[in-house]
């Protein structure tokens, strides 16, 4: 793990993580190594371990690591009822399952000229929402999604924006080899204009990256001004456009 306490790059007032394959010989030799791995940071106050980013990464000798520039927020990590800094101590760890190659390879099937399927999610009481919250499912190329959001924003954000994801119910009974990529767009509809805020993305959904989306979708502020027209009478409508353009399976 390299850990920069005061930010990466682009990740300024973030601690930004990485996860690093070492001994290039191991590369050379071996041409890749493919890992899906989780960063995790402990709750010292509840005792448990948080997870702040996960993804799926192939290690090449030309691309040794992988990780987050804006991994965790400095407001989100010394915010003391959070417990992730105690005494000035931390703990942050890494799950990593390297995917070996058993001899056994892949069938890719690409979806040309799929329908678009789209889903529109109504929430109402949102001033009441406390906790991550899911629209109901549905099924697009027979494989089953749903929305997720959380009104105040996920572990990153501390309250000071909206986080929605798309989720694949399917993904996290997937086998290893078993991956879905799915194009899409998420919208929170303007009810009193036509400027939608819109977030769009093609990833591929496996049982180690089952949820997609944006954890900073909208700012708290700009939601819930009533001019804006996002949040009205104590409602808002997310809207999602979603395609399937690709499986991958095991081929025996």
């Amino acid at each position: 793990m390299i850990i920069h306490p005061n930010g990466d790059g682009d990740g300024t007032s973030h601690i930004s993580i990485y996860l690093a394959v070492i001994g290039t010989s191991l590369l050379h030799s071996v041409c890749e190594v493919n890992a899906s791995f989780s960063f995790l940071i402990f709750d010292q106050i509840h005792d448990n371990y948080t997870v702040i980013e996960g993804m799926e990464r192939r290690f090449r000798n030309i691309k040794t690591e992988w990780g987050f520039s804006k991994c965790i927020s400095h407001e989100t990590f010394k915010d003391p009822s959070n417990g992730y800094l105690v005494d000035d101590k931390c703990i942050f760890g890494v799950d990593v399952y390297v995917i070996k190659n058993q001899g056994i390879g892949e069938c890719m099937s690409l979806l040309n000229g799929t329908k678009v399927y789209k889903h529109e999610w109504k929430i109402t009481k949102f001033t009441k929402l406390k906790n991550k919250v899911y629209s109901e499912e549905f099924t697009v190329e027979h494989y089953k999604w749903k929305l997720s959001l959380y009104p105040t924003g996920d572990v990153r954000q501390n309250g000071k924006n909206i986080s929605v994801f798309l989720e694949s119910v399917d993904a996290k009974g997937f086998d290893r080899q078993k991956r879905v990529e799915a194009n899409f767009s998420i919208s929170l509809r303007n009810r009193i204009g036509d400027e939608h805020q819109k977030k769009s993305g093609v990833n591929w959904y496996s049982a180690t990256a089952s949820e997609w989306g944006s954890s900073s979708f909208m700012s708290c502020c700009e939601f819930n001004d009533p001019k804006k027209g996002f949040h009205i009478e104590d409602c808002c409508i997310v809207e999602a456009e979603v395609s399937v353009v690709g499986v991958v399976n095991c081929l025996t």
